[in-house]
């Protein structure tokens, strides 16, 4: 089972950000916290205080908690891929697969 670190790690991963553009973010949404707290959330060492902190922390994840406790790591309703993750999270594990034999076939040619 995941932890909400690790998932908070890799949504921001997926989303191409680094621990300084994430807090940068949270800042201009009023979140006054230390870089270093930051960091203590994704790495697991300190859990996210405030309901105000996760919620302007979703946001700039671009995805909403039940994505991030669930491990699903979906953007928030609107996006494409969002919507892609989500059908795949209800598929089985050889439906996943036929589809990623898909999406490869498909890049290759």
């Amino acid at each position: 089972m995941s932890t909400l670190s690790d998932n908070l790690t890799a949504r921001r991963e997926l989303l191409g950000l680094n621990i300084p553009q994430v807090h940068a973010a949270l800042t201009l949404r009023g979140v006054c916290v230390a870089e270093s707290t930051v960091y203590s959330w994704f790495n697991g060492s300190r859990g996210v205080g405030k309901i105000s902190h996760l919620k302007a922390l979703c946001e700039v994840l671009q995805t909403d908690l039940n994505s991030l406790t669930d491990g699903t790591l979906g953007k928030a309703a609107g996006s494409v891929a969002a919507d892609i993750v989500r059908e795949l999270a209800g598929l089985s594990e050889v439906q996943q697969q036929a589809i990623l034999s898909t999406i490869k076939a498909m890049k290759a040619a």
